[in-house]
């Protein structure tokens, strides 16, 4: 929002309210009349919150894994950081250091479901968290009810700069390729197929010279011995494939365990517990409040 953003600071300051993110620490707003947007392209000069200088620059390079939040009623209808409206049903969010608007694929690593977003305003402020996302990107990429989730966040270049171009004429709009409205999933590359093991050389046959009136056609064999003068030659015989010796079959056994972290008593703790059994391979390890 405007008000998570440095032009904020000193409005929020003179009222009395605080600043910070979703999640508690963001300043109550009540609902307004509807505002008319006025969005700009910005990247912004350094500023600081709670202690910390964030430095808004360029980064086309952008890849990011992190812990994700979302934001919603509270700052409904509010300007954004680079002076478009918050809206809790579009595909927005916020993000400390990227030009504002950027256009990013969102994955949440916890279902692989992704979904590209349009970067509009400044935040989280909340420690561990690299995105705050609208009420319906979370919806969208399962984790409303959570709170939050392990997500992996990647600038898409080509749309970003589009973007960019748009707002300097003061227009909302993702170029050609519109964001998608509903979240698309991640099909993992296939595991990788071993090669079977290959079959024991067998000795090869000591082979017997023959006139080549004598040597049978391929896939056939001459009798063992040569028929009467004047019988019919018997019939050929189709070449049976040499027995292969009986493979080997092999299986992969893995037990299952339910593991648990906890309790702990802040949702700061959680999110840390969270993300360690994401990154150790445990994807679908979730939070569960008691």
């Amino acid at each position: 929002m405007a008000g998570r953003g440095i032009a904020g600071v000193a409005l929020l300051a003179a009222t009395g309210l605080l600043l910070a993110a979703c999640g508690g620490y963001g300043p109550q707003y009540s609902a307004s009349a509807p505002r008319a947007p006025h969005p700009t392209y910005k990247i912004g000069a350094p500023y600081t919150v709670k202690g910390v200088t964030y430095y808004p620059h360029v980064d086309l390079a952008y890849d990011e894994t992190g812990m994700a939040s979302w934001y919603g009623e509270q700052f409904q209808g509010q300007y954004t950081a680079n002076g478009e409206v918050f809206d809790l049903n579009k595909i927005t969010a916020a993000h400390r250091t990227l030009p504002l608007p950027s256009i990013v694929e969102v994955i949440n690593l916890q279902n692989n479901k992704a979904i590209r977003v349009r970067v509009n305003d400044r935040g989280p402020f909340a420690d561990n968290r690299i995105l705050d996302v609208s009420r319906r990107v979370a919806e969208l990429l399962g984790f409303e009810r959570n709170g939050t989730a392990m997500v992996r966040v990647r600038i898409l270049k080509d749309e970003s700069l589009q973007a960019e171009a748009a707002a300097e004429r003061g227009i909302v709009s993702n170029g050609p390729t519109a964001l998608a409205e509903v979240a698309v999933p991640v099909r993992p590359p296939p595991p990788p197929v071993s090669a079977p093991a290959p079959a024991a050389p067998q000795a090869a046959a000591t082979p017997r010279v023959a006139p080549p009136s004598a040597i049978p056609p391929a896939g056939a064999v001459a009798a063992s011995a040569p028929p009467p003068s004047g019988a019919p030659a018997p019939a050929a015989q189709a070449l049976a494939p040499a027995p292969t010796p009986a493979a080997h079959s092999f299986l992969v056994q893995s037990p299952l365990y339910r593991m648990e972290i906890g309790p702990v008593a802040t949702q700061e703790e959680a999110d840390r517990a969270l993300a360690q059994m994401l990154q150790s391979g445990y994807r679908d390890a979730r939070i569960v409040m008691n």
